[in-house]
């Protein structure tokens, strides 16, 4: 008689998920990361957990990308959550951080990386980021991390829309 085993790799689990955001729309999560492995590794924990995900390899790409949806009069979906690596091609993440600093339409942005000195750190909560995890960390965590970021981020919405701010 075979046992009942939960599975041995979670996040392989094809039990269906609730999607994670509002009642009108999955929430969207950009990923900017180089390693094509790792990138994917992130957008299938994401996708596995009811988002929907768009993927970058630079952070050129990133700003691109996201800019597209902070226009005002732009039909393009924004992102609840930003997951960015710091160290790219083209533009770093701290580099796009940066440039986003400041913006009142920017998402939260997560930064990852295998570089994660105290300096690399305090640069990347200086430009806004809402925290930094240094590689390797456990994906789970992540997709946890980012439910609770939006999360938070929906309500504070919400409550601004009805004059709560």
């Amino acid at each position: 008689m075979k046992k009942n085993v939960e599975p041995e790799f979670p996040l392989l689990s094809t039990a269906p998920r609730e999607p994670v955001g509002t009642m009108k729309r999955r929430a969207r999560v950009l990923i900017a990361e180089d390693d094509y492995a790792f990138r994917d590794m992130l957008a299938f924990a994401f996708e596995d957990d009811g988002y929907e995900v768009v993927a970058v390899a630079d952070g050129y790409s990133l700003l691109e990308t996201l800019g597209a949806s902070l226009l005002p009069a732009s039909n393009v979906k924004p992102f609840d959550l930003v997951v960015s690596d710091i160290k790219m091609p083209r533009w770093s993440g701290l580099v796009t951080l940066e440039k986003l600093s400041g913006s009142p339409m920017a998402p939260p942005i997560v930064v990852i990386t295998a570089f994660g000195s105290d300096e690399v750190h305090q640069r990347a909560k200086q430009a806004g980021a809402v925290t930094v995890l240094d590689k390797p960390f456990d994906m789970q965590d992540l997709v946890e991390l980012g439910r609770r970021v939006i999360t938070q981020k929906s309500a504070r919405s919400e409550r601004a829309a009805i004059g709560f701010a």
